[in-house]
């Protein structure tokens, strides 16, 4: 499969950390999100694509991103759009992760697996434990398919899954007609099943105070990355 970072938006509540870069770029102790997601992905996927929209010249001239997609509408769309372009123009199945989570590899491997053992029949996506209503969320049905996204009491979603190939066309199709919301609302419409994960081995980084929590999840045991 194709490993893909969306990191087109500028991420405003990082404050003056974005004022030259997006935060999937931020730099804390000698490396970028970005970088760790890449490192993160490179067992599970053939290459990985990267999504650019807010200062792509500064990333493209700074850090020479692998397979980067320029998005020139950023400012216009959700992030739906981003995956819309994506899809486009990536035929295969498709792991993706948003530009401001970290999660532990066991646990990407292990969403790899479940999509293997599926056979691509279904789209993954993961999600934290516990029911909450504050974040964007995801809420599933007794068989174990999705059938919810949004700010509703839910799982949170984790930033991370799978798009299966079997279902690219039946994706872009929604997408196409949502490009105004986040991405995951596709995961309702098409097959989906949600895998859990330990929230000691995810960590977002929305605001600067974050950074620190980063630090301290990379340097415990709780965490394995690449």
């Amino acid at each position: 499969m194709q490993g893909v970072i969306l990191a087109a938006g500028r991420g405003r509540r990082m404050g003056h950390y974005t004022d030259e870069v997006p935060k999937a770029f931020i730099e804390f102790d000698g490396r970028t999100l970005y970088d760790r997601q890449r490192a993160l992905l490179r067992r599970y996927a053939d290459g990985t694509s990267v999504v650019l929209g807010y200062r792509h010249d500064v990333v493209l001239d700074r850090y020479d991103p692998d397979d980067p997609i320029v998005f020139p509408a950023w400012e216009r769309y959700e992030n739906a759009a981003s995956l819309l372009l994506v899809l486009e123009r990536i035929d295969d199945d498709i792991l993706v992760l948003n530009g401001d989570v970290l999660v532990d590899e066991r646990e990407i491997g292990q969403l790899a697996e479940q999509f293997t053992a599926l056979d691509g029949r279904y789209n993954l996506v993961g999600c934290l434990p516990g029911m909450q209503d504050t974040e964007t969320a995801i809420r599933c049905d007794e068989s174990g398919l999705v059938t919810a996204y949004g700010l509703i009491e839910g799982h949170q979603h984790a930033g991370v899954g799978i798009v299966s190939h079997r279902h690219r066309t039946a994706a872009i199709q929604v997408l196409r007609e949502r490009l105004d919301d986040w991405y995951p609302c596709v995961y309702p419409r098409i097959p989906t099943r949600p895998l859990q994960i330990p929230p000691e081995r995810h960590i977002e980084v929305n605001r600067p105070s974050d950074l620190e929590r980063a630090r301290a999840w990379l340097a415990s045991e709780r965490s394995y990355r690449a």
